[in-house]
């Protein structure tokens, strides 16, 4: 009984020893192969940039000037990006980007406000562009200065994470829950 078991352990071994022997020379072989540069993707194959909700969500709280909770998006495959989000009253306030007449009206608001806007996309130029279709804080619409400054702020964010991948769009494709731009 002893033996059967020193036999059994003994192969265990012998294979454990194997497959060790074999990951190192796999890891050898392979740090010798990282000289060499990868394959230039071919000419028919066109590069994507994927966006998705989870995406423009986190992006969005980057480009914006103040703070945002509770981000929620939807991509459409029409085309549009819809945001809803939740801001208090003080950081829109501490922003400037409300102006005079809109600040006053700011004093009469919940303290936390809900924040929602639709955007629609375009690639030109090699840039993605933003344009902003509605944008709403407690069902107010926001002055069009407004809306303009965020759009631009988002685009700009975009576009920074696209070069920074070495990606010029050409296109955008819409799907739910998506966007693939094409380069």
């Amino acid at each position: 009984m002893q033996e059967e078991k020193s036999a059994v352990y003994t192969v265990i071994l012998g294979v454990c020893l194997l497959l060790c022997l074999l990951m190192l020379g796999n890891m050898l072989m392979g740090r010798a192969d990282t000289g060499t540069a990868p394959a230039a993707p071919e000419e028919g194959d066109a590069m994507e940039f994927h966006i998705t909700e989870d995406d423009i969500a986190s992006v969005l709280t980057e480009a914006l000037p103040f703070p945002v909770e509770g981000t929620a998006v939807k991509i459409s495959r029409d085309g549009t990006i819809a945001v809803t989000a939740a801001v208090t009253r003080q950081a829109l306030t501490e922003s400037n980007l409300v102006p005079g007449k809109l600040r006053t009206a700011l004093l009469f608001l919940p303290e936390r406000c809900k924040l929602y806007g639709a955007w629609s996309a375009a690639v030109s130029n090699g840039k993605l562009s933003l344009t902003c279709r509605t944008i709403k804080l407690e069902g107010f619409t926001l002055p069009e200065q407004t809306a303009q400054a965020l759009s631009d702020a988002f685009a700009a964010q975009w576009n920074i994470r696209m070069e920074q991948r070495d990606f010029t769009p050409q296109t955008i494709q819409w799907q739910d829950g998506e966007a693939v731009l094409l380069g």
